[in-house]
């Protein structure tokens, strides 16, 4: 059994992730860092040597492990072979289809969010407020509203990230594809980076509202009035 769980909808791949690990007697957790053909061979040894079934869990494999290695390829080729090996992999992004690729018999379950969600993101900029807050309640109809304002505050951490040039300070930049930084250093371009500093703490301070209950809105409504002062 190989099943990875993948995707960028990370609450839902989580909940996934740990309802399948809830129904499992028997877990053995490897860092990704650690994990080894030999390793393996010797988890899934014990496990027949003990009579028990085993399962093997490993959390960011494919962050951690070049797909190009010979590392990667050597573990790959073991873990299609052995039949009797019970193995997880969950990420907390989406997997590449090469990486995908590379194993031939697993189970994938992909939790993504909406594409609309991402065209939302990339269209925060001044003066485009009539068309993200239509789009906001559009995705209102799938998404909560918390986890909207989430993406909206990463996504301007990011975009503070290119304008200042600190992409070795976060990591979500640093494995970022050229095209990637370049949209992201596209839509920073639109604002002053005054403007994109003020807009950043704008969002703290709706967030630290948000919890001490100062102010009498809800999180959409909150969203609506952000959006409408860009």
């Amino acid at each position: 059994m190989i099943i990875i769980v993948h995707g960028n909808d990370i609450e839902k791949s989580r909940n996934y992730f740990f309802e399948e690990k809830n129904k499992l007697k028997n877990v053995v957790l490897i860092n990704p860092e650690s994990v080894t053909v030999d390793l393996l061979f010797q988890t899934s040894e014990n496990t027949h040597f003990f009579e028990k079934e085993t399962t093997i869990i490993i959390e960011n494999f494919f962050s951690k492990i070049k797909t190009n290695s010979n590392e990667f390829k050597d573990i790959t080729s073991y873990v299609n072979k052995n039949k009797t090996i019970n193995i997880i992999f969950w990420e907390n992004t989406e997997i590449s289809k090469i990486a995908l690729s590379a194993f031939s018999n697993a189970t994938v379950k992909n939790f993504s969010l909406p594409k609309k969600l991402f065209l939302f993101l990339d269209n925060i900029k001044p003066n485009n407020s009539k068309y993200l807050i239509n789009l906001f309640h559009e995705l209102l109809k799938t998404m909560e509203a918390e986890i909207i304002f989430f993406m909206i505050v990463r996504q301007l951490r990011l975009l503070i990230a290119r304008i200042e040039n600190s992409s070795n300070s976060i990591d979500e930049v640093k494995k970022m594809a050229p095209w990637q930084l370049f949209k992201f250093k596209k839509q920073a371009g639109y604002f002053s980076r005054e403007k994109l500093i003020s807009t950043h703490k704008r969002l703290f301070e709706i967030d630290l509202d948000q919890k001490t209950g100062k102010i009498p809105f809800s999180t959409e409504k909150s969203i609506d009035f952000f959006l409408a002062d860009l």
